[in-house]
Parts: C-alpha cells; sequence; structure tokens
C-alpha cells in the first residue's frame, strides 16, 4: 500500500484545504468516496471541488448547516460527520491557505498588506500610541480587502476578531486555559455537572486543539522568554504564582525555530494577523479531519444574512457571498433540518438580534442580546527597569494567578511587544470578572446590531487589574508604563475574547438550543453568560464536545 493511501483523514482533510485554498475555489469539500482512493493530485482535487462549488450556488436543501468556522462550529461539524451527517459550513472569511507575493499565506507583521486588516484601510491595534502621543491607528495604511483581523467597533469598546477557515484560531495567541472552578460555579446554570467539563470535556478539547506546554529547561535559558521570566520572578516575589500555559502553538517547533534549523513564526513576529508555521489552528486538527470524512463542505466568504423558519419545520438561512474586495457573487437561500450556530459571540448575537427586530424570529426572548461581556480584559505595559531581551516569542507561555481586592480570581498572561529592541517592559493581559454586562439592540436605519457597553463596565476590571500589579509593582520597584495607551496606565476599552449575547440557561437550554426554536443551537462564545477569567478557546471546545454529544443522543 502506498504512502499516500496510509493518509489519516486528519491528514487528508489537511490537503484538502491546501488545495482548496492553492486553487481559490469557493466551496471545500469531497465525496464519500474519494477517501477510498490514494490521494490525488490538485487536478483531480480541484474537479471534485468545482463541481460541488457549482452545484452550491443555486437555492438548497442541507440536513446540517453550521454557520461559522470557529471553535463551536468545527467541533459540531466534525462529531456530527462521525455520526454518517453531512454538513454544510459557512465562513465569512476567506479560506486562508493562498501564498501571497511573498510565497507565504500570511503577511509580515509589521509590512501589512491585502491580507492583514477586514476590509479597513489602516491597521487598528489595541495600543493606541508610542511614546505617549504618536497614534498608531493610522500609522500603518493596508489595502481595504477581505483581510484576516476584524476589529468590530462600539460605543466604548472595540471587538478584535477572526476572519477566516477556523475563526479566532487564526490570529488568537493560542492559549488553552482551563476556567477556575469556582467561576464556572458561579456563571453556568445549577443543571451543567461541573465535575464532567473538568473530567471529560476539558481534556477531551485539550486532545483536539494538540494542546502542549513548553519545556521547562528550555523557557530557562530561552533568549526569546526573557521577558516572561522577568515578569514571572516579579510576581513571584509579590507571592502571586506563576504557571506554563497550556498552548495550541507546538512548543517544539518554536525550539527548532530558536535553534534556527525551521522558519521562524512565533520568534518571527508572527501572531495577530495568523501564523505560517507552529500554530495548531482548527484547519489543522477539528476542521481539517471534519473534511476528511468526505461529508463536510466548507464554503468561504459566505455571510449569514437573515433566518426564518418554514411551516415545514426547516431553517432557511439568506446568503450572501462575496470576493475578496467585497463585491457581492451571489445571494441564495439555504434550507436545513439542523441549524448550529457558531459565529462567534458577536456574529452570533448580532444575527439573531437582528432577526428578532426584523420579525423573521419572533420568537426569540429578550435574553437574546443580554449577558455580553468583554471577559473582564485589561491591556498593561510596565516598567521593570531590568533588561527584557530584544528577541520575544509573540505566543506567551506563562501567566499568573491572584487574587484581587474583593478576594476574587484575577488571571493575567505575560505577552511580549515583539519591536526587536530591549524595552525593558513586560506587557499583560489581564483577565477579570465583569460586574457590570453589556447587551444588544438593533439599530433599524443602519440595518444592524449594536453593542451597548456602558462606559463604567470597565471601572470593575481596572481596580481588579491594578489590585494585583500594584501590588507587583511596589515590592519590584516597577511603574507602568503609559505611553502605549495615551497617557493612560491601560487599555480598557478593547477585547480580543468577547462573551454572551446568548447565555445558557436563559435564551437557550444547557445543550444550546434556542428557546422557542426546536433544532437550532447555539454552540459557540455567546454562550456564556459572564467573564470566564480565562481565554474562552478550550471552553468553547469543550462545551462545544458536551452540547454536540448530547444532541446527537437525542438525534438517534
Amino acid at each position: 500500500m502506498t504512502s499516500e493511501k496510509k493518509m489519516s483523514r486528519r491528514q487528508w482533510g489537511q490537503s484538502v484545504l491546501a488545495v482548496g485554498g492553492s486553487l481559490g475555489l469557493s466551496s471545500v469539500g469531497l465525496p464519500m468516496r474519494a477517501l477510498t482512493m490514494a490521494a490525488p493530485g490538485a487536478a483531480a482535487l480541484g474537479m471534485m471541488m468545482a463541481e460541488d462549488a457549482y452545484a452550491a450556488q443555486s437555492d438548497e436543501y442541507v440536513p446540517n448547516l453550521v454557520i461559522g468556522t470557529g471553535y463551536g462550529g468545527a467541533v459540531t461539524a466534525l462529531r456530527l460527520a462521525q455520526q454518517g451527517q453531512r454538513v454544510t459550513m459557512l465562513e465569512m472569511g476567506r479560506l486562508w491557505n493562498t501564498p501571497g507575493k511573498d510565497g507565504k499565506i500570511f503577511c509580515k507583521p509589521f509590512s501589512p498588506d491585502d491580507r492583514s486588516m477586514w476590509f479597513k484601510d489602516h491597521v487598528t491595534a489595541v495600543f493606541s500610541t508610542v511614546a505617549g502621543f504618536i497614534p498608531i491607528s493610522g500609522l500603518l495604511k493596508t489595502p481595504v480587502s477581505a483581510g484576516i483581523l476584524d476589529v468590530v467597533s462600539s460605543p466604548n469598546m472595540d471587538v478584535y476578531l477572526g476572519r477566516g477557515v477556523g475563526g479566532g484560531s487564526l490570529v488568537n495567541l493560542a492559549m488553552l486555559i482551563t476556567p477556575y472552578r469556582e467561576t464556572l460555579q458561579r456563571i453556568l446554570p445549577a443543571s451543567i455537572d461541573i465535575n464532567e467539563l473538568y473530567n471529560t470535556y476539558y481534556p477531551r478539547a485539550l486532545v483536539g486543539l494538540k494542546g502542549n506546554k513548553i519545556r521547562p529547561a528550555y523557557f530557562q535559558s530561552s533568549a526569546y522568554h526573557r521577558y516572561a521570566r522577568v515578569a514571572c520572578t516579579q510576581a513571584a516575589k509579590a507571592g502571586i504564582p506563576w504557571r506554563s500555559l497550556d498552548s495550541g502553538y507546538d512548543m517544539a517547533y518554536m525550539e527548532q525555530e530558536e535553534a534556527g534549523t525551521v522558519p521562524k513564526s512565533a520568534l518571527g513576529g508572527e501572531g495577530g494577523f495568523g501564523n505560517n508555521y507552529g500554530k495548531s489552528s482548527l484547519d489543522k486538527n477539528y476542521l481539517a479531519e471534519a473534511v476528511g470524512t468526505g461529508l463536510v463542505r466548507i464554503q468561504p466568504l459566505t455571510e449569514a444574512t437573515s433566518i426564518t423558519r418554514g411551516d415545514d419545520g426547516r431553517y432557511y438561512v439568506s446568503t450572501k457571498q462575496i470576493d475578496v474586495t467585497g463585491t457581492v457573487l451571489a445571494t441564495r437561500t439555504i434550507s436545513c433540518d439542523r441549524l448550529f450556530l457558531g459565529a462567534g459571540s458577536m456574529g452570533t448575537t448580532q444575527l439573531l438580534v437582528k432577526c428578532r427586530a426584523t420579525g423573521t424570529l419572533p420568537n426569540l426572548n429578550e435574553h437574546v442580546g443580554t449577558r455580553w461581556s468583554s471577559n473582564g480584559e485589561i491591556f498593561m505595559v510596565r516598567n521593570v527597569f531590568t533588561p527584557t531581551g530584544a528577541k520575544t516569542s509573540v505566543l506567551p507561555c506563562t501567566g499568573i494567578d491572584a487574587l484581587d481586592h474583593r478576594n476574587q480570581q484575577v488571571y493575567s498572561m505575560n505577552i511580549s511587544i515583539p519591536l526587536g529592541i530591549d524595552l525593558y517592559s513586560t506587557a499583560h493581559i489581564t483577565m477579570t470578572q465583569t460586574p457590570e454586562l453589556g447587551r444588544f439592540t438593533y439599530d433599524a436605519n443602519a440595518r444592524q446590531s449594536v453593542l451597548q457597553w456602558s462606559s463604567t463596565a470597565k471601572t470593575e476590571p481596572v481596580t481588579s487589574a491594578h489590585a494585583v500589579y500594584d501590588r507587583i509593582n511596589k515590592v519590584n520597584g516597577a511603574t507602568y508604563n503609559k505611553s502605549w495607551f495615551g497617557g493612560k496606565t491601560e487599555g480598557d476599552n478593547a477585547t480580543y475574547h468577547p462573551l454572551g449575547g446568548c447565555p445558557l440557561g436563559l435564551a437557550t437550554s444547557d445543550i444550546g438550543e434556542v428557546k422557542g426554536y426546536p433544532g437550532m443551537y447555539v454552540m459557540d462564545s455567546s454562550m456564556f453568560p459572564d467573564s470566564l477569567v480565562a481565554n474562552p478557546a478550550l471552553s468553547t471546545t469543550a462545551f462545544a464536545e458536551r452540547n454536540i454529544e448530547r444532541i446527537i443522543a437525542q438525534m438517534a
């Protein structure tokens, strides 16, 4: 038997995604019969996928439709396909497997091009200024195109989102954090078994996402992690424990990067606009395995614009397909028996709030669009007055667990500022509780759902973050660096980890089924009714694993 015939389904799926991207196809997927073949060349794969793409241009029916290819959607598609169910996935962003002029999939971090921002003419960043007065926004101009990083702005809050097959896994820091037990006990419905989550679904998700940790000896010796060692040492001096964090980035690959035996990615400044190497994003794990079943089709650059339920019990989803310039190529309707919403906290919530306001889903209850959280994210940079290294890893490996002034949990990652010079500084993303939550309203004139986030909602997260880092600064003689946030000691109006909008137990059942709409399920981070005090990637995956297992059991 040839080596091609021995391909695993995950490897097969990765090859399908790769060829689909290189051919620029609008729909990616294979018929089951192809799995019995040896791995075909680009021409053969292209023919099979092109036929599928052509057939998908008119209105159609599919048994299972998944909106979004992020963590929840990816889990859903894989587990359904493993049960023999055919699945179609819609993704608003690109299939990121087509090399640019530089021969790489993702652009260089400091040379943004049409691959960087989602239909914006400049790079937007959490850090607002350099040296306290030079605005970062607008410094780097970009072509207006379907880039990988989007920023959805509303009063008092900017939400950063990944656009592409793989969703947020393409642009996040690859942190796979299990939240504190106290947090889950506080925010979840009593009907959810916390022990089962920790014993079964979090471990399952960690394996599926290829979680691993940095090797201790490498961390202690690496030139690229000096900044983190300084941050950890200062926290420990203040009596606050630090730990290595589970990551979806291949730490063995990172060691090879530093040794100079492989191309650099995390150690080469890559992160927010995608990692060309090293990261196990969803297109490398769950989605690849799903496509490899032959039962999953992914349609990129396709936005779900409305949902209605027919008299036949099916859901009818209106869609709009564009090219990378934003030109509308087609509008059509897809009907399905089961609809799974995985467009993320912003995407899923905005769509449902719109459908309720416009009357296409009139039975959505009052809890849809509520309990939105920034995850209590606060960004800080500290002057530590000791060398932190000119070389840095963009993807972090360490963080701290602390208690604030109210004796509540605070989690913080040590992150870098990869400018290639020693800044004598450490940077941090802190996550806390958010006592004041947001909600969505519908703007009929603009025809869009809008996040309402109060200017006072940041007060408690800022206070919590300062309670921890004031203590660390005092013990170590460190100070806050205000030059990155326009003279402020922190960035308090942005998040990479939005949560909520369709809270479990309120807008949905405890397995995500939308109340009033049987067969429609929320599978993404919009299900969490409050801050997780942790990066949500692992939790979204774990909860999706839990929920789809129960949904499949009900289908039997």
